[in-house]
């Protein structure tokens, strides 16, 4: 009986009601604000994933220039892969080819061909390209004169 009459005391009375509207609408203007908040904080997230992220814009320039400079590997290691099938086929076909490679690469020597050796150490100096610098193992002076002896 004290809730009926507490209800009709407060439908009389114009200012308690009053009271409770704007409680009422200042809690669901709180809400408002920071569901907005939260909102635009979330936009803000998601943003900066989307440019900064693992696969955002910045990975995703940085993998097209690493694509680009791969592909022009790729394409270097097929023209040197043509070259190199080219010359194992010259190989396999041309004996003068075989020839060349087992000299050069073997050090192999047909039998009616002498191999000379020789042992003893470079002593000789290697000749000066040029000639306004005297040579190292040269007892001449830097200034082109000859030693008085």
């Amino acid at each position: 009986m004290d809730r009926a009459v507490n209800a009709t005391a407060a439908q009389t009375q114009p200012g308690r009601l009053a009271r409770r509207f704007t409680v009422a609408t200042a809690a669901y203007g709180q809400r408002r604000r920071i569901a907005t908040v939260f909102a635009v904080v979330i936009a803000v997230l998601l943003g900066y994933h989307a440019l900064f992220g693992a696969n955002g814009v910045v990975a995703y320039r940085a993998k097209r220039s690493e694509d680009r400079v791969l592909a022009q590997q790729l394409e270097k290691m097929k023209v040197e892969n043509g070259r190199l099938k080219s010359h194992v086929e010259h190989l396999k076909t041309d004996p003068d080819a075989i020839e060349y490679e087992a000299h050069t690469r073997l050090r192999y020597a047909r039998p009616d061909q002498v191999i000379v050796l020789n042992n003893a150490p470079n002593t000789a100096a290697a000749p000066n390209p040029n000639p306004a610098t005297p040579n190292r193992n040269s007892g001449a002076p830097a200034d082109g004169t000859r030693p008085a002896h």
